[in-house]
């Protein structure tokens, strides 16, 4: 899978968002917030393709958390960017 790379995160107001470049990113009807952690994979895994078990190697590398909980957040993160159409499989 994959992030597709019309999307960017930026700073707004202090939150963390991912935006789609260009014009086709001026409808703002959906915003994508990000926390800390989900901001760590989408920087960490953008430009190339990755599994499941990468992402879940991002949390345990920088977080004191157990695999099979990283791995539980991290499918709930591509689930969710996946849904949006930022996240390709």
């Amino acid at each position: 899978m994959k992030i597709e790379s019309k999307f960017k995160v930026r700073e707004i107001a202090g939150e963390k968002i991912i935006i789609l470049q260009g014009t086709y990113g001026s409808d703002m009807t959906k915003i994508i917030s990000l926390n800390d952690s989900a901001e760590l994979l989408f920087n960490e895994l953008s430009g190339r393709d990755f599994e499941m078990e990468d992402a879940a190697k991002v949390l345990t590398d920088n977080y004191d958390v157990e695999p099979q909980v990283a791995l539980a957040d991290a499918t709930k993160w591509v689930d969710s960017l996946t849904e949006c159409g930022v996240i390709v499989r």
